[in-house]
């Protein structure tokens, strides 16, 4: 499977399977009916195939805060997404609206946000770490796939067979980048002390089982395996903006890798302020006098080079600049250690 091992992939399919109960809980209390849903078949599919699919669909577009946050998609048939909102308004399933009102596709994506939210908080329950959804869109149509998945050529497809009893038989199905899919997978593997890069799938010997044992005690509470790079790839035919999860740039180490200095909580809750800097420049007076509309300031940054992150005018972080919905935002693409951050607070650049 491209850029996943077969651990891996075996990983992946065990923390979806131990997810799924959690998961059709919070579908069930959306649609208001019971259901189950099945251990996953995992598969890279070709981003093409996915896009040339001639059949509509509803899909929610979420992501989730670091280290989970590249964005993802879950997709059910249309006739299931006109099918959950029947349920969710009362009626029985047995005659779904043929089309959706607006007040319709409102329900249907509140649903499916309680689901992304769902699949939030069984990734905390699991990890220990908080994890939170950030943002999820729900449309029904062709398949529309966040720009970040042009980069791999490929997206990891996980097909949950769900099974709502009386009513259906059918498929939710996840489609991750293989950077997240391994993200998932590293992170799902720590919990349980397997390395998802071992070749023989995790299976451990007598002095590797006996060295896992005696560090067990230290390794409690490690952070989350960092995700490899994404690999290179041609764009959707042209130009797209940055999303997040693509990033070119290097990973990063996680923030929780490194052990916070005593004390820290005593100041979680003292508010600072945060600033992206696009670039700078120095102009002489009578230059900035001279500035009209229309005028082009030329910054001392390269088109692609990150922007930089202060906080209380101290650099502690590089990101890219991202567009979520109808607002900026930025992802976070090299970060300083939490030690040095905290002791530079305050301090100048």
């Amino acid at each position: 499977m491209p850029d996943l091992t077969l651990a891996e992939v075996a990983a992946l399919g065990d923390l979806l399977t131990q997810l799924s109960p959690n998961l059709a809980l919070a579908l069930a209390e959306q649609i208001n009916r019971d259901l189950t849903l099945d251990s996953p078949t995992i598969e890279p599919v070709p981003i093409q195939d996915l896009l040339f699919r001639a059949d509509n669909v509803a899909q929610t577009t979420f992501n989730l805060s670091a280290p989970f946050s590249a964005e993802s998609v879950f997709l059910v048939s249309e006739e299931v997404g006109h099918l959950f909102v029947d349920l969710i308004e009362g009626n029985a399933g047995i005659d779904p609206p043929v089309t959706l009102l607006d007040v319709q596709m409102e329900k249907l994506a509140a649903a499916m946000n309680g689901l992304a939210r769902g699949l939030a908080v069984a990734l905390t329950n699991l990890t220990g770490d908080m994890v939170e959804l950030e943002a999820s869109t729900t449309t029904i149509g062709p398949i529309a796939l966040p720009p970040v998945f042009a980069l791999d050529g490929v997206a990891i497809q996980a097909r949950l067979p769900l099974n709502i009893p009386g009513l259906i038989d059918t498929e939710l199905t996840f489609l991750f980048t293989p950077d997240l899919a391994r993200t998932l997978a590293t992170g799902s593997s720590t919990e349980i002390g397997i390395d998802p890069s071992d070749s023989h799938g995790g299976i451990l010997g007598e002095d590797e089982l006996a060295a896992m044992l005696s560090g067990m005690s230290g390794a409690a509470g490690a952070g989350t395996v960092p995700s490899a790079p994404a690999a290179s790839g041609d764009a959707f035919g042209g130009p797209m903006p940055s999303q997040p999860g693509s990033s070119p740039f290097a990973p990063f180490p996680s923030a929780g890798q490194e052990a916070m200095p005593r004390g820290l909580d005593l100041i979680l809750d003292i508010p600072l302020d945060v600033t992206v800097e696009l670039g700078r420049v120095r102009m002489l007076i009578k230059d900035v006098l001279e500035l009209a509309s229309g005028s082009i300031v030329e910054l001392d940054r390269v088109a692609g080079e990150p922007v930089d992150l202060l906080v209380n005018g101290r650099l502690i972080a590089k990101g890219e600049v991202v567009v979520i919905e109808d607002n900026f935002g930025i992802r976070i693409t090299e970060i300083i250690s939490p030690a040095d951050r905290v002791a530079g607070l305050g301090k100048g650049r």
